[in-house]
């Protein structure tokens, strides 16, 4: 899979600006606030329709303007797909893929596969709850396309009983067909989510293996002991459904849902503890790279194809041991990736890479 081209106009401070990232590396080179991590956070919108950085559309259109329009030309499997997205500032958005108007965001997702990686995710281990979540699902759609959609139907049926129970209705005829629904949904987001933990298990812990060869690594998903003692989609939902009607006077009294798969965590251990209590800086900051890492190779092994990987400003957060390992892979892999760096030495020599400088929005070949 490889960004051919990215055409951006009037997205955040991007004016009008066309990149033709090279097959292997290409690194955005600018001082800070000149619009480097803006290109990385239109590509990844053009794959997965939303922005790493802000849940509101409005903000991602450059003062001033209208509108924002992304394009891209991309390479996956042997084919050469168009995709162009247009945000309107009244909350409207236009999906064209090869030249057809998209009427559902699912039949397009996939298109590009991303794997992000951002300086915040070195605090991962001590994060809230809500964002090692995130990760496991960013983790399964960039290695199953269709995750995405089943994620975000799940999301659907939480928000709307979560509707229904701020406004304190009295329909339990309805609240009861929602919690089939939300339980089968949520069975699935489950399901997935623990075939991954148990996917990049292996490899997480080899990967810190490699950088610490002093502890041992394990990662483990953590429900609701009657979910988690559920084996089976269909076991995991019934578990579900029975918390559900368990917890209904509660979530009615609290006015939200407290049951279910969006209060679940990934607990990493290092040796015989939580790593978020007793992982040094540098053992953390291991552990989230061999995690990313594992994620990529898992992308690439079941789709065939390695996604692209953006990088913003990971490199210079690394120390040299881990920076090389990162390149390692990266190069092994052989997938598209971009980068962001004030410093571009900081990338290691032997790399066919393509250098552009960011100023001011603007984009230049560097010499």
């Amino acid at each position: 899979m490889r960004l051919a081209a990215l055409a951006v106009h009037n997205f955040r401070n991007l004016g009008s600006v066309l990149l033709e990232p090279g097959p292997a590396l290409t690194v955005l080179v600018g001082d800070n606030g000149q619009g480097k991590t803006n290109v990385l956070e239109a590509i990844y919108y053009l794959g997965l329709l939303r922005s790493f950085r802000t849940s509101e559309p409005g903000d991602l259109i450059q003062h001033g303007a209208e509108r924002a329009e992304l394009g891209a030309r991309i390479e996956v499997a042997g084919l050469v797909r168009r995709w162009d997205i247009t945000l309107e500032r009244r909350g409207r958005r236009r999906l064209v893929l090869d030249g057809k108007a998209v009427k559902k965001a699912s039949a397009a997702l996939g298109s590009l596969a991303i794997v992000l990686f951002v300086p915040e995710d070195l605090l991962l281990p001590r994060a809230a709850p809500s964002l090692r979540r995130r990760f496991m699902d960013m983790a399964i759609w960039a290695a199953e396309a269709s995750y995405l959609e089943e994620a975000s139907s799940f999301q659907r049926l939480l928000k709307q009983r979560n509707a229904w129970l701020r406004k304190g209705l009295e329909d339990h005829a309805f609240l009861e067909t929602l919690d089939e629904a939300l339980a089968k949904a949520g069975a699935r987001v489950v399901v997935r989510r623990r075939a991954l933990v148990a996917a990049l298990s292996g490899p997480v812990a080899a990967g810190f293996r490699d950088l610490h060869a002093d502890l041992p690594v394990t990662l483990a998903y953590v429900s609701a002991p009657e979910v988690a003692e559920a084996d089976g989609e269909g076991e995991v939902a019934s578990a579900l459904l029975a918390g559900l009607v368990r917890r209904r006077a509660v979530d009615e009294r609290r006015r939200h849902t407290t049951f279910g798969p969006q209060s679940d965590d990934l607990l990493i251990g290092l040796g015989d503890r939580p790593a978020r209590e007793h992982a040094s800086q540098g053992q953390l900051r291991s552990l989230v790279l061999a995690l990313k890492l594992a994620e990529l190779a898992l992308a690439e092994q079941r789709r065939g194809e390695a996604p692209v990987l953006l990088l913003d400003d990971v490199p210079s957060e690394l120390d040299a041991t881990r920076r090389a390992r990162l390149f390692e892979t990266i190069q092994k892999l052989g997938c598209q990736t971009l980068i962001s760096l004030a410093e571009p030495s900081v990338v290691p020599s032997g790399f066919v890479r393509r250098d552009v400088r960011v100023r001011a929005g603007q984009l230049f070949t560097a010499g």
